[in-house]
């Protein structure tokens, strides 16, 4: 996936579309252990709910996407 594809959300019954703006990476603070543990969210525009959010890369898959 690349800035500015268009993507849908899998998990939408309507097949709401989005535009990628890019991955964002959050510390695990539920860990039991004192490890540093990262994960990576996909961070989409969404023109329907009109504001960004963040949704799990496996659960979008590309449109369209950008040259």
């Amino acid at each position: 996936m690349k800035v500015g594809d268009l993507v849908r959300n899998k998990n939408s019954e309507r097949g709401e579309l989005g535009i990628f703006m890019g991955i964002r990476v959050y510390k695990n603070r539920t860990s039991f252990l004192e490890r540093n543990e990262y994960y990576e969210c996909a961070e989409v525009y969404w023109p329907e709910r009109e504001k960004v959010g963040t949704i799990q890369a496996n659960l979008i898959e590309v449109i369209c996407a950008t040259s």
